[in-house]
């Protein structure tokens, strides 16, 4: 017997992959705060991430205080990374579905101080990972095939001080699910925060922008339907500040305290983590199958990181509708990409054009 869960997703389910495990910081480890369990964990957990109980799930109003650093309320980072400038940050997701195609993007935003709101705090790009029409990669795919982690560099000129790093990853499979009304589309935001003290002699201030107000819902990059071959993709956003890219100077900081738990409590913790998942997996199995979509499915019981994941429902392999590519818009070409078998876009957005 399989279970079966269309690509729509459940609360549960984006729990499981949307979080990130951990960050290599000018090599130090540090764990990420953890939405399964350590708002339960005694005692208090020390993160450099801002946490929520409600972190694990996607964002989809882009217009939400939440596409900032996810839904709140947040615990604050107890912690603070150090990085020369220069320096490169691994961070590492956990499980990753194959189905949740779509861009990585990468930002980083100077934190004045700790009173500061993280909506007011601006940022600039300094690295993303999107899509290659040659291959139909995505930055996911890339993120995948790099077991769940991807790495950034520091701009070597930038102007020391406390910086939010903001890593985000857009899943864009139900991304031309558009709702005019609400003014949303379908991506799946999930953005991560975490704290960076960058150390240097740097002085460049890049350009900014603020989250919410970077994107729009409309954008040729989030309201898409990666189904219909896209010949290119349009990144939401500012581009990439370029910068100087130069190996850091002088050896890394000696950090003593990561967050990292160590003998009886570190035990405790991970005793914790896999009653949380497994309660996480039998709520997966549990929930019915949906018509329409596309989804994932395995054995009964099984872990679900063992998933076969579909572009679309195999007992409803053509119900695809509200196409965000319409005739006449960026992104809208005639022949069907791989992934796609159902019908093509409706004439009646011939006049198509995005919103402002």
């Amino acid at each position: 017997m399989h279970s079966f869960l269309t690509i729509l997703g459940t609360a549960g389910l984006a729990a499981a992959h949307g979080l990130v495990d951990s960050y290599v910081v000018d090599g130090t480890k540090y764990p990420s705060f953890d939405a399964r369990v350590d708002m339960d964990f005694q005692p208090t957990v020390k993160r450099i991430s801002w946490g929520s109980k409600t972190a694990g799930g996607p964002i989809n109003d882009v217009n939400s205080a939440d596409i900032t650093c996810r839904a709140g309320p947040f615990v604050a980072p107890a912690l603070t990374a150090v990085a020369r400038a220069g320096s490169k940050i691994d961070i590492k997701w956990t499980d990753w579905f194959g189905n949740h195609k779509g861009p990585l993007f990468t930002y980083m935003g100077l934190l004045p101080n700790d009173d500061t709101k993280l909506q007011d705090v601006g940022f600039f790009k300094i690295d993303e990972a999107t899509y290659d029409p040659a291959t139909e990669v995505w930055g996911t795919d890339r993120l995948i095939k790099n077991n769940n982690t991807w790495t950034v560099t520091i701009p070597s000129d930038i102007k020391p001080g406390n910086y939010i790093v903001r890593h985000e990853s857009i899943a864009l499979h139900n991304s031309w699910m558009e709702n005019k009304t609400r003014k949303t589309s379908g991506a799946q935001h999930y953005p991560n925060c975490f704290k960076v003290q960058v150390t240097g002699a740097g002085t460049a201030m890049p350009p900014t922008v603020k989250f919410p107000g970077a994107y729009h819902w409309n954008d040729a990059g989030i309201l898409i339907n990666i189904y219909y071959g896209p010949k290119q993709y349009i990144s939401p956003g500012p581009p990439v500040y370029v910068g100087a890219r130069d190996p850091p100077a002088g050896p890394a900081a000696n950090v003593i305290e990561t967050g990292a738990l160590t003998g009886e409590l570190a035990q405790k913790y991970a005793a914790l983590r896999v009653a949380k998942n497994k309660g996480l997996m039998t709520a997966v199995h549990e929930t019915a199958a949906m018509a329409g979509g596309g989804g994932c499915h395995w054995e009964a019981g099984a872990d679900p990181s063992t998933m076969k994941c579909k572009a679309t429902n195999p007992e409803d392999p053509a119900r695809w509708a509200g196409f965000a590519q319409p005739v006449g818009s960026p992104l809208w070409v005639e022949k069907p990409g791989t992934a796609q078998r159902g019908p093509a876009p409706p004439k009646t957005f011939e006049t198509w054009k995005p919103e402002t």
